[in-house]
């Protein structure tokens, strides 16, 4: 097979690279996070992930992920085997990926040696084999990719070289799952929508005691960390780590054909309320786009000033007219490049607002702390600030604070799972540690009594980490503070429903639509997704310490400075 590797799609990056970036992700169901990225940014409305028993693997099964988004053609399959090519690289997007490192970090060999997909468009139907053991068996040092296309209505293989394409037909099925064109596209009948993609995970990491790095025997709905357990389920469970995996879910995900009941996170806390927050210093991405622009215009300057050279060189030949018309080209570019880098100049001057909201985990006072996403994507989770990084202080305990950050104010790092600016970052975090304390002081629990609070909602044992009295009389009392929040099935929308036990019953066991919401004005999907409003709290500066009146007039003081060396720059 080392013969035919020209005829092959290479990645132009060794080996070796791979195996150094899986290095990225030491958090495993961030890894897996990527490919769930995927299929949300393809715009799916289901995600099934699950496993299938196949004890000639290492491991004994095979890691599936089967989505309805929309597939990609044979060109935009290719560009899954170069790092860093993205086609959602844009600051301003909403989309979660914009690295291009999403299928590789499942993650550059860090979980496996061999990844599958079968991604269907509506024409073509097209297979990707990622392995790490067909390089190494070869003595391969460069990522060899085979990628192979067949028609979606004929099922006939799409090829300009056949001997190209028999090649890489032998290379699958030697080093995939599937020993046969017909047993490999079978794969594509999986896809349930008229698009999706359909990417299988195999001969996966080894513990060193022999068991896979995912247990999938204890539980059958889930899919969790082997010999991981503690107070956070979230960091050990794939069905808890997916609830809270998106600020604002908007598609269905299955793990082991049972569904997950993601949460709108600031709707599950007693007593949420939203604080405004200016951020005039965070800078750093806009600063890396103005130098961009820059960039950008002077090579639309020069070549305004080439195509004016080339006008004055050639006056009396034939291309004149040719010349006239590249020049006018070329100056209306440099004129939109140097109204895009005014705008970014503007941008970098224009303060950015945040929304910093708050609440009272009274189902389990014991998980607490900040919740940081970026575009809507969890970055960190249970950050401590501020009185919760003092044991034994029961000052804001059992509070939870989360934030979305727009990817243009802050960028997170390849495998989003920090920030890039970590200096901007802890600036976030001092902010939501004084919007903490604001916080506990405007719910007034101190006022009422900590311990008398917690009572109220059946805590009654001394230790913190005991859970709360399931005795139904706490039970109710803790249901009455927390809406029901629940999402459609069919419309995707999310929708406050009453506090009825039928209701709440129906909704927490399988699949719910809008049509289950008695009363003929309110059962309908084409109704516009209505959420409580979250009161708005103000952070009082005067409250705060003498320290940190310091450190906010320091702030001030760098804030004004930046502005006049921007003023000065400009």
């Amino acid at each position: 097979v080392k013969d035919d590797v020209p005829y092959l799609r290479k990645d132009q990056i060794l080996i070796n690279f791979y195996l150094s970036f899986s290095t990225t992700h030491d958090f495993l169901f961030g890894a897996i996070a990527e490919l769930i990225d995927n299929s949300r940014d393809a715009g799916a409305t289901r995600l099934d992930i699950f496993t299938v028993d196949n004890n000639k693997l290492p491991g004994g099964f095979m890691l599936c992920f089967l989505d309805d988004g929309c597939g990609m053609a044979h060109k935009e399959a290719t560009d899954l085997i170069y790092f860093g090519r993205s086609s959602k690289r844009t600051s301003t997007s909403r989309m979660i990926g914009r690295y291009g490192n999403g299928l590789k970090s499942m993650g550059g060999f860090r979980r496996r040696k061999e990844s599958h997909g079968a991604t269907g468009s509506p024409e073509t139907m097209t297979s990707v084999l990622f392995s790490q053991t067909f390089c190494e068996t070869e003595g391969i040092d460069e990522m060899i990719v085979p990628i192979t296309s067949w028609s979606k209505s004929t099922r006939k293989p799409v090829i300009s070289d056949l001997e190209k394409f028999t090649v890489q037909m032998s290379i699958i099925f030697k080093y995939s799952p599937f020993n046969s064109e017909t047993e490999l596209l079978q794969q594509f009948d999986a896809i349930y929508g008229r698009s999706g993609t359909f990417i299988i995970i195999y001969n996966v990491k080894l513990t060193l005691s022999g068991e896979p790095e995912l247990d999938i025997r204890t539980d059958h709905a889930d899919i969790m960390i082997t010999g991981l357990l503690d107070n956070l389920p979230e960091r050990w469970s794939l069905r808890a780590y997916t609830t809270i995996l998106y600020f604002e879910p908007h598609m269905r995900i299955f793990i082991q054909a049972e569904k997950v009941e993601t949460k709108r996170l600031p709707y599950c806390f007693y007593r949420p309320r939203m604080y405004p927050y200016i951020m005039s210093s965070f800078k750093g991405i806009a600063r890396k786009e103005i130098k961009k622009a820059e960039v950008d215009m002077k090579m639309a300057e020069q070549a305004v000033e080439e195509a004016k050279c080339r006008l004055k060189h050639l006056e009396e030949s034939l291309l004149h007219e040719v010349n006239e018309l590249a020049l006018q080209d070329a100056l209306e570019n440099a004129k939109r490049m140097r109204e895009k880098l005014e705008e970014k100049q503007r941008e970098l001057r224009r303060p950015k607002k945040l929304y910093l909201i708050f609440g009272i985990n009274i189902e389990n006072r014991s998980q607490e702390g900040m919740f940081i996403y970026n575009n809507s994507r969890l970055i960190r989770m249970y950050e401590k600030v501020g009185p919760h990084l003092k044991q034994g202080s029961q000052m804001s305990g059992g509070t939870v604070g989360m934030v979305d950050v727009p990817l243009e104010t802050m960028e997170p790092t390849h495998n989003k799972q920090a920030f890039v600016n970590v200096k901007e970052y802890n600036h976030l975090l001092t902010s939501m540690r004084h919007h903490l304390i604001q916080y506990w002081k405007d719910i007034g629990i101190s006022q009422k009594g900590v311990t008398s609070f917690w009572n109220e909602f059946g805590y009654i044992s001394d230790k913190w980490l005991d859970k709360p009295s399931d005795a139904i009389q706490y039970k109710r009392r803790r249901a009455e503070e927390i809406p029901v929040v629940a999402q459609c099935d069919v419309c995707l929308k999310w929708r406050v429903l009453s506090s009825s036990t039928d209701i709440k019953n129906g909704y927490q066991h399988g699949i719910w639509t809008c049509a289950k919401i008695p009363g003929p004005l309110e059962n309908k999907c084409n109704r516009p997704e209505h959420l409580p409003s979250i009161p708005l709290g103000t952070l009082n500066r005067l409250s705060l310490s003498l320290n940190d009146k310091e450190k906010v007039l320091i702030d001030s003081i760098q804030r004004h400075q930046r502005k006049l060396e921007n003023l000065q720059f400009q």
